[in-house]
């Protein structure tokens, strides 16, 4: 993620990052902790969109086989 410097001019190493013209970029989390801490701004990641809830784009195939009903027994014979 892209971290900016309270000076913009800044060109320098700065917590192991660094930066040009006041810009610097890391994916450590506790870096980007102490940059926030320290008065640096932390770019944060842009939400995913959301995808619409309505038909998918392919055909899903069916996971679920049909319940097997149970062999009926033969009704007993009456007698007489």
């Amino acid at each position: 993620m892209k971290v900016y410097s309270p000076n913009k001019s800044y060109t320098g190493v700065t917590a192991s990052v660094p930066f040009c013209n006041g810009q610097g970029e890391t994916d450590d989390p506790y870096l980007l902790k102490w940059f926030e801490k320290h008065g640096y701004e932390v770019e944060k990641p842009a939400a995913p969109e959301p995808k619409e809830l309505l038909e998918p784009e392919e055909p899903v195939a069916e996971t679920m086989e049909e319940p097997v009903p149970k062999p009926v027994k033969p009704a007993k014979k009456a007698k007489g």
